[in-house]
């Protein structure tokens, strides 16, 4: 019997090392800005925000990369911190944009938007749905109602569809566009 709470009491502190802690805490800590910074990126559409959802998500999965490889983590701790990290990766992937957004390598779509609808699906904030060439996209702030039938110009990356830049155009510019088409 000895041996037995011998063994359970150096998987407790194996598990309870100082390193150990640090590196929960900094998944934790990742995973909580992360998931943040997602809500909030309707409500705060600047370009930073593309770092703070990027950094984020790549802490959490470098710090579930060492809990995955560390002996001080139980068997079960691994799987599901790296389920949990998978997921999340897979719902974030601003990661994925980060060579685009380091080259300028910005997608462009244009044209007369085809739905054009508010939406407001967390206290958040809401943000403008638009589709424009079959590219359904979410712009992070309320346009008018009166400019859906004018020209947009968005540039946006590839993966997280996360906007660049927009620009919409005047109705004369807009008229002039079309014309040309």
């Amino acid at each position: 019997m000895d041996d037995i709470d011998k063994e359970q009491s150096d998987k407790r502190e194996k598990s309870s090392s100082p390193l150990s802690k640090l590196i929960k805490r900094i998944w934790y800590v990742s995973l909580a800005v992360g998931a943040a910074a997602t809500m909030l990126q309707a409500k705060f559409p600047f370009k930073e925000m593309f770092w703070i959802i990027s950094i984020s998500s790549l802490i959490l999965a470098f710090s579930c990369a060492v809990m995955l490889f560390k002996k001080d983590f139980a068997l079960v701790e691994r799987i599901l911190y790296s389920i949990a990290t998978i997921v999340l990766l897979f719902m974030t992937p601003h990661w994925l944009d980060i060579p685009s957004y380091l080259t300028n390598d910005s997608r462009v779509v244009e044209g007369v938007p085809t739905e054009f609808e508010y939406r407001s699906p967390y206290k958040a904030g809401s943000y403008l749905h638009v589709k424009v060439q079959n590219e359904e996209l979410n712009l992070p702030t309320s346009v008018p109602e009166s400019h859906s039938d004018r020209w947009f110009v968005i540039h946006y990356l590839p993966n997280s569809k996360f906007i660049m830049d927009y620009k919409i155009l005047t109705k004369q510019e807009t008229q002039e566009k079309l014309k040309k088409q």
